[in-house]
C-alpha cells in the first residue's frame, strides 16, 4: 500500500506509527498500490492530469516487546532497467519480501525517532537537506543549479526556480507544436526530419516533425533574447516588441538571418529552416501563432534557461523528443556525465588548467555527442580547475573561448541535439564571441548527389586511411567524408573537416550507440536499411584488414564495438 497522499518518507513513518499505535486505521492513511501508476490512467493529451510520483522507499513498523516502536526503510524493488536507461517498474512481491525482512530480519536501515527539541522541518526542506548532502558527498555541488535542481526533481521537489522555468520550457515546445500541427503541418515537416518514412508503430514512440521544429525555435528564441538583453549585437529587439509585430514571421526571420551574420549560425540555421519548411506551404496561421507563443514564453526564462548549467539539454531532448532509439540515440544521464568529466580529467595528471596552452593539447572528442551533455561537463569541470588554480575573470573568458573553438569536438548525425550542443557550449558567459565551433554533422542515410550509396554516420572515419591505414592498397587519396560543419563563418577562418576534429586527440569521452545493426536506420526504407548494414559490414573489413586483432573485438550484432575501435 502506499500513502495517501503520496507524500516523503517522514510522512509514512509517522502514519505507520499512528496504525501501531491503535489511532489509526490503515485504510485511513493508506490506499492500494496496484494500478495506482499505470501509465494507460494518464494520456498525454492537453489537459491531462500528470501521473502521480512513483514511490522509492519502503517503510516497515514494528512493536517490540518492551511496547517501544521500531521503524526501518529500504528502497522499493525494481525491474531491470530499460535499454534507454529508465527504471524499471516496482516489483510489489520483491518489494513486500523486502518489508517482511525489514520487520523479521532487521534488514534495510533503522529510522532514528526524533527528539522533542528538534526544531520540526517541512517534507520539503527534510527532501532538501538530503539532496544536498548527498550532493556534497559526491564532490558535484560546485556544479551549479542545474545538478542540484536534477536531483531535487529526482526526490519529487520541482518547486526550484531552474525546474520551474524547464517545466514551462517543455510546456511551451508542446504547445507550439499543438498550432503548427492544427494548420496541418504535420506531413510538411516530418519529411525534413526523415520521420515519413517510419513505422508507424515507431513514430508513436518519437517526437513529430512539429515537435522538433518547435523545440529548435524556442531554443533559437532563447538565444535571441540573451543577446538582445546582453546588447551583444547591434539592432537585436527584445523579444518583448519582436512578439507583437504584425507580421511576426518575417521579424523573427530577419532578426535571426542578422544575428546569423554575426554569430550563433549552429543554433538559429536550423530553426530558419524549420520556418522555411512551413512557409514552402504557403499556410502561415500556424506558424506565426506558435512564433508569438515561444515568443512571449522566450522572454521569460531565457535567463534561467542559461543559469541551468551543463546538464539540461540531454534530459530535455529526451523528454520532448521521445525514443530515438532507431538513430541508437541514448543520452547520458547529466550525473554520470559530470562524475565521468571529473575521472577523465584527474587522469590527465597535474597541469595547469589556467594556462590556454594547457587546453590546446588536450583535444576532446565525442564521436557520438548528441546533444553534448559529455562534452559540456568537460568544458564545465576544465574551468572549475581552472577557476581553483587562480583563473581571473578575463582569463576564463578567454578560456571558455578557446575550449569552444579550438578544443572541444563532436560528432553526431542528429542536427536537432547538434544545435542543443552548440546552445549548452556557448551558454553561461555574454563576453564571448565565437569564430567557429567543433561541432560536425555527419552524413547518415543515402547521399546527397548519389541516392544509391549511402554513409552510416561518425563510422565512415574508419575508411579515411589518415584514421585507419591500409598499407596493402594502392593508395589513390582519400574519399573525404562530406561531413557539414555546424559553424559557416563570415569571416576567412578555415573550416575543419571532421578527420581533422578528431585526430590528435588527448581525450576521447563518449556513450557510444549500442544500436543493433539489424534496426539500424528504422526511419529509412528497407532497401536503404539493408545498404546501411552492408557498409557498416565494408567499414569493419577494413578495419580488421588493418588490425587483425580487432576480429575478436567486434561484433555483428552492434554498431558499439566500431564506435570503441
Amino acid at each position: 500500500q502506499v500513502l495517501r497522499p503520496c507524500g516523503c518518507a517522514r510522512e509514512a513513518d509517522e502514519a505507520v506509527k499512528r496504525v501501531l499505535e491503535g489511532t489509526s486505521r490503515p485504510s485511513d492513511a493508506f490506499v492500494p498500490f496496484v494500478g495506482m501508476f499505470q501509465a494507460s490512467e494518464y494520456q498525454s493529451k492537453a489537459g491531462a492530469p500528470a501521473p502521480p510520483p512513483e514511490p522509492a522507499t519502503v517503510i516497515a513498523g514494528k512493536k517490540n516487546s518492551d511496547g517501544k516502536i521500531e521503524m526501518r526503510m529500504d528502497s522499493v524493488a525494481r525491474s531491470r532497467p530499460r535499454a534507454d536507461g529508465t527504471p524499471g517498474s516496482i516489483d510489489i512481491k520483491k518489494t513486500k519480501a523486502k518489508a517482511r525482512d525489514m520487520i523479521n530480519k532487521g534488514a534495510g536501515v533503522r529510522m532514528t525517532p526524533r527528539g522533542p527539541s528538534r526544531p520540526k522541518r517541512t517534507p520539503k526542506e527534510v527532501a532538501e537537506q538530503s539532496a544536498l548532502r548527498l550532493l556534497a558527498l559526491t564532490g558535484l555541488d560546485d556544479h551549479g543549479s542545474a545538478i542540484t535542481a536534477n536531483l531535487l526533481a529526482k526526490s519529487g521537489l520541482s518547486q526550484n526556480r531552474v525546474m520551474r522555468d524547464l517545466n514551462i520550457l517543455e510546456t511551451s515546445v508542446n504547445e507550439a507544436a499543438h498550432h503548427l500541427r492544427a494548420d496541418e503541418l504535420s506531413a510538411a515537416l516530418d519529411g525534413p526530419f526523415g520521420l515519413d518514412n517510419l513505422k508507424e508503430s515507431d513514430r508513436g514512440r518519437q517526437a513529430d516533425g512539429c515537435t522538433i521544429a518547435a523545440l529548435l525555435m524556442m531554443n533559437a528564441a532563447m538565444l535571441h533574447q540573451r543577446i538582445a538583453k546582453g546588447r551583444w549585437i547591434n539592432g537585436v529587439s527584445d523579444l518583448a516588441t519582436v512578439k507583437g509585430d504584425v507580421n511576426v514571421v518575417c521579424r523573427i526571420s530577419r532578426e535571426w538571418n542578422q544575428i546569423k551574420s554575426h554569430d550563433f549560425l549552429p543554433v538559429l540555421e536550423p530553426a530558419l529552416e524549420a520556418i522555411q519548411a512551413v512557409e514552402n506551404t504557403g499556410k502561415r496561421a500556424g506558424l506565426e501563432r506558435a512564433l508569438r507563443h515561444i515568443a512571449a514564453e522566450a522572454e521569460r526564462i531565457a535567463e534561467a534557461y542559461a543559469d541551468m548549467g551543463a546538464d539540461h539539454a540531454g534530459p530535455l531532448f529526451n523528454r520532448v523528443m521521445g525514443n530515438q532509439a532507431s538513430d541508437g540515440a541514448y543520452f547520458t544521464r547529466p550525473t554520470a556525465a559530470s562524475l565521468a568529466a571529473r575521472l577523465t580529467l584527474d587522469a590527465c595528471g597535474d597541469v595547469d588548467w589556467s594556462d590556454p596552452q594547457v587546453w590546446r593539447e588536450h583535444k576532446t572528442v565525442d564521436l557520438a555527442c548528441g546533444s553534448g551533455t559529455l562534452l559540456a561537463a568537460m568544458l564545465t569541470d576544465m574551468k572549475r580547475r581552472a577557476r581553483q588554480q587562480g583563473a581571473s575573470k578575463d582569463r576564463l573568458v578567454e578560456l571558455q573561448k578557446v575550449g569552444v573553438e579550438e578544443t572541444i569536438k563532436g560528432l553526431d548525425i542528429n542536427p536537432v541535439s547538434l544545435q542543443l550542443a552548440a546552445s549548452q557550449l556557448t551558454a553561461g558567459n555574454q563576453q564571448v564571441s565565437y569564430r567557429r565551433m567543433g561541432l560536425h554533422l555527419m552524413p547518415y542515410g543515402p547521399k546527397r548527389h548519389n541516392p544509391d550509396e549511402v554513409s552510416v554516420g561518425t563510422l565512415e572515419l574508419l575508411g579515411q586511411r589518415d584514421i585507419v591505414p591500409r598499407e596493402q592498397e594502392l593508395d589513390l587519396g582519400n574519399d573525404e567524408i562530406a561531413s557539414e560543419a555546424t559553424w559557416r563563418p563570415s569571416d576567412d577562418t578555415d573550416l575543419e573537416s571532421a578527420v581533422s576534429a578528431v585526430k590528435g586527440a588527448r581525450i576521447i569521452i563518449m556513450n557510444p550507440p549500442f544500436t543493433n545493426r539489424a534496426k539500424m536506420g528504422e526511419k529509412f526504407p528497407k532497401h536503404v536499411q539493408q545498404a546501411l548494414r552492408k557498409r557498416v559490414d565494408s567499414l569493419e573489413d577494413l578495419l580488421v584488414r588493418a588490425d587483425p586483432e580487432m576480429a575478436d573485438f567486434s561484433d555483428k550484432n552492434s554498431i558499439e564495438p566500431l564506435f570503441a575501435a
